[in-house]
């Protein structure tokens, strides 16, 4: 196999092993979320109040998926919407009360997911997969911009 091939396939293996492993973990700890929620709470949780399409450029998702998280995220209590003081035809999506709440909890669980699936590489490794991944996307944001 190509190497370019065994790089995409591996990639794309890589990316839905990690999101199932994930799901476990938050599942056998009783969180009711999916990691796509999770990554978007967790942004909510570093930068504070967003517009749906400040969240969608920073996730790279279309504003539907982003509507859908938001909606699920919503309905078990985690964020709400808020229309925009400044702007009213945006919402801001903010943290509840109870989102915060379980902030830490929840970082640990992701943490000690992310350890355990990464246990027993040696951390030059990681830091070599971290820069080449990050070549990866600049290479991959270059091509998109041109089209």
């Amino acid at each position: 196999m190509l190497l370019s091939k065994k790089i995409g396939v591996y990639l794309n293996q890589a990316h839905f092993l990690f999101k199932q492993c994930f799901l476990a973990e938050l599942v056998a700890s009783n969180v009711n979320l999916t990691p796509e929620q999770y990554l978007l709470i967790d942004l909510l949780w570093d930068e504070g109040p967003l517009t749906q399409q400040q969240i969608a450029n920073q996730m790279q998702k279309d504003k539907n998926s982003i509507t859908r998280l938001i909606d699920g995220l919503e309905k078990k209590g985690y964020v709400i919407r808020e229309t925009d003081t400044e702007d009213r035809r945006k919402n801001l999506v903010m943290v509840t009360e109870m989102g915060q709440a379980k902030k830490q909890e929840i970082t640990r669980i992701a943490i000690d997911a992310a350890d355990n699936i990464l246990g027993g590489i040696p951390t030059e490794e990681l830091n070599t997969v971290v820069e080449v991944l990050n070549k990866l996307n600049k290479n991959m944001k270059k091509l998109l911009q041109k089209k």
